[in-house]
Formats: structure tokens, C-alpha cells, sequence
């Protein structure tokens, strides 16, 4: 083989194929344990392909093709507040990495005799070295990144955004938090990720207390951190807060647009309320489809009799749909025959 023939097979084994097994077990810890400890999976995306769970079934959609494997992990809302906390979040974690290294140690154990092979490496060969060794890299990445979260970014804007939740899990409403913008918080050099997590609470918080005003410099912000890259699932909130703003506060029809079709059928599929007001929104302001839009308030008032999601984000959303409702109702109120005469 030639050093370029070498190099190929090693970085597919290690960085491409050894990546995704990795992930997939993940997933599959996850999907196991998850429940154990009080949360669930409730998005799979992998090769253009969205999963998302709503009323305990599955729906499947289509977004851009992207080889890498996601999945977000959220607390049950479907069981009770006091079942959930830090510490069974953090064994969860702990328990998919364990997975990961137990898988890793297997595949080694399964192709051990690959590694005392005297002579040549084949290509075969090198693939299965490279793709194990990318088993126990990437579980070690996995490893690292647990520690860092626990030991760093809970000391700093993470842990607040962790106690935040918190506080809305135990029943506290959005207008309660007494938020501030990020800059105004004191932490260091917040990595775009903390403050992408933070700005769909905070956008929470602004729209229960009517600020509206106050969502221009965070939403700049994160359409700032999200315009040049890939869509990610754990980006969805500020996706659905983005095409929010810009359909109601600063309308604007080529970045509303540009975020729908980055989203792809995700949001057209999703049966959650705040989907449904966030299209309600789009269509009332942007393509002024005054029917479209009182169908989709209209879908998502009904949404908010499922049990999906906390209890003060249902509250949120019934505030913010039935806001719309009264200004449809007005459009679609006939004018009175008295005042017809006067003109």
C-alpha cells in the first residue's frame, strides 16, 4: 500500500466508521437506560433523517444529509417533577460512556488477533486496527467532554442555564426568572453553545414579561452564531425562537425563509404547540395567510391538551397563541352594516 492508500483506510477506519459506531452506541445506551433515570430520547437524526417523538409516537422527517449521527435526551415530562434530578442526568452520562469503552474493549477482544499479526498490515488489517483504535479515541472524547461539563461549564454559564431549568421543572413560570441578557451575567467568554442554550430560555422569559424589544440583541446574536453553520438538532429551540422574531418583531420574509428550509419537514411535522405558534406567526406576518395562520393556532390551542413538555412552557404557549387569536378575530370579525353606511 502507499502512504496515501495508508492514510485513507486509517482515517476512514478511525475518524469516519469508528465515529458513527460510536455514536450508534450512544443512542442505543440511551434508548435503554434513559427511562431508568427519568428522561428519554426524543430526537434521532442521522443521514437526513429526523425522528421525533410527540404523544409517544414516532414521526420521521427529512432535512439536509449530514453522516452525523444525533440525538437529543430531555427529562420525561410524562412523569412526575420530583423524579428527576441532576445527579440521575449526570449517571446517565456517565453509564453511555461506560458503554462506549465496554464496546470499544469488545471489538478489541473480538479482533485481538489482528494486533499480534507478525508481517505486513493488509488493508482489511489496517482498517480493523484504525477503527478500533477510533472505538477507544472516541470514547475517551466522550470522557472528556462528561468531565469537562461537570467540572468546568457547570462552574460557569452552563450551571446557571442548568439551574434555570430546574426552576421551570418545579413548576416555576418563565416571567419568574428575573433574566438578564448573557453580557450582563458575569461569566467569561461564554462558548457559542451556552449561549445558544441560553437565549431559548431567556426568549422564553422576554416573551412571557412582553419585552419584546428586548429580544433584538440576543436574537442578532444567535442568527450571528447560526447563519454559517450546519443545522443541529440541539439547535431547534433557537430555530423556532429565530423564526419567531423575525416574523413578528422584525419581520423578514428571506430569513424566516432561509431557517424553514434549513429545518426542512421538522417543523412541519412536529406536533408540539410552540411549532404550531411559531407557523402561526410565519404565516399571519410574512405571507399574510390569515387562514393558514388560524389553523395553525388553532392546531397548537389543541396541542396543549397533550401532556408534551413542562406545564409553564404550555402556559407560555397558550399565552402567545391565543395573543395571535385575538388579532385574527379581529381581522375576521365583519364589519358592522352601521358603519358600512357611513362610508
Amino acid at each position: 500500500m502507499s502512504v496515501l492508500e495508508k492514510t485513507a483506510v486509517f482515517a476512514a477506519g478511525f475518524l469516519l466508521i469508528a465515529l458513527l459506531a460510536t455514536e450508534l452506541v450512544g443512542l442505543a445506551a440511551n434508548l435503554i437506560f434513559a427511562p431508568i433515570f427519568g428522561m428519554r430520547v426524543t430526537t434521532i437524526s442521522f443521514f437526513g433523517l429526523e425522528f421525533t417523538i410527540s404523544d409517544n409516537k414516532w414521526t420521521k422527517t427529512f432535512h439536509k444529509l449530514s453522516p452525523i449521527i444525533q440525538y437529543d435526551v430531555r427529562f420525561d415530562s410524562r412523569k412526575p417533577v420530583e423524579s428527576f434530578s441532576d445527579k440521575k442526568a449526570d449517571m446517565l452520562q456517565l453509564v453511555t460512556v461506560s458503554a462506549k469503552f465496554v464496546s470499544a474493549a469488545a471489538v478489541y477482544a473480538l479482533f485481538r488477533g489482528v494486533f499480534s499479526k507478525a508481517g505486513h498490515f493488509t488493508k482489511p488489517d489496517l482498517l480493523i486496527v484504525s477503527f478500533t483504535a477510533g472505538m477507544f479515541f472516541h470514547a475517551f472524547f466522550s470522557l472528556g467532554i462528561y468531565l469537562y461539563t461537570n467540572l468546568v461549564l457547570m462552574k460557569r454559564l452552563g450551571g446557571y442555564i442548568n439551574t434555570l431549568l430546574k426552576r421551570l421543572r418545579q413548576g416555576e413560570s418563565f416571567a419568574s426568572l428575573d433574566m438578564k441578557p448573557v453580557e450582563e451575567l458575569g461569566y467569561k467568554n461564554p462558548t457559542k453553545t451556552e449561549s445558544l442554550l441560553y437565549y431559548q430560555i431567556y426568549m422564553g422569559y422576554l416573551a412571557a414579561v412582553g419585552d419584546y424589544d428586548g429580544m433584538r440583541g440576543p436574537s442578532h446574536q444567535a442568527m450571528n452564531f447560526l447563519i454559517d453553520r450546519e443545522y443541529f438538532v440541539q439547535d431547534t429551540g433557537s430555530y423556532y425562537w429565530l423564526i419567531f422574531f423575525f416574523s413578528e418583531i422584525e419581520p423578514n420574509a428571506a430569513l424566516t425563509d432561509m431557517l424553514l428550509k434549513r429545518l426542512g419537514d421538522v417543523i412541519k411535522s412536529d406536533k408540539d404547540a410552540n411549532a404550531k405558534r411559531v407557523l402561526a406567526y410565519y404565516f399571519f406576518n410574512i405571507r399574510r395567510d390569515f387562514i393558514s395562520a388560524q389553523q395553525m393556532v388553532d392546531a397548537g390551542l389543541l396541542a396543549l391538551n397533550s401532556n408534551s413538555g413542562l406545564a409553564t412552557e404550555r402556559e407560555l404557549e397558550r399565552q402567545l397563541l391565543n395573543d395571535l387569536n385575538e388579532r385574527l378575530q379581529l381581522i375576521n370579525k365583519p364589519v358592522s352594516p352601521s358603519l358600512l353606511s357611513q362610508n
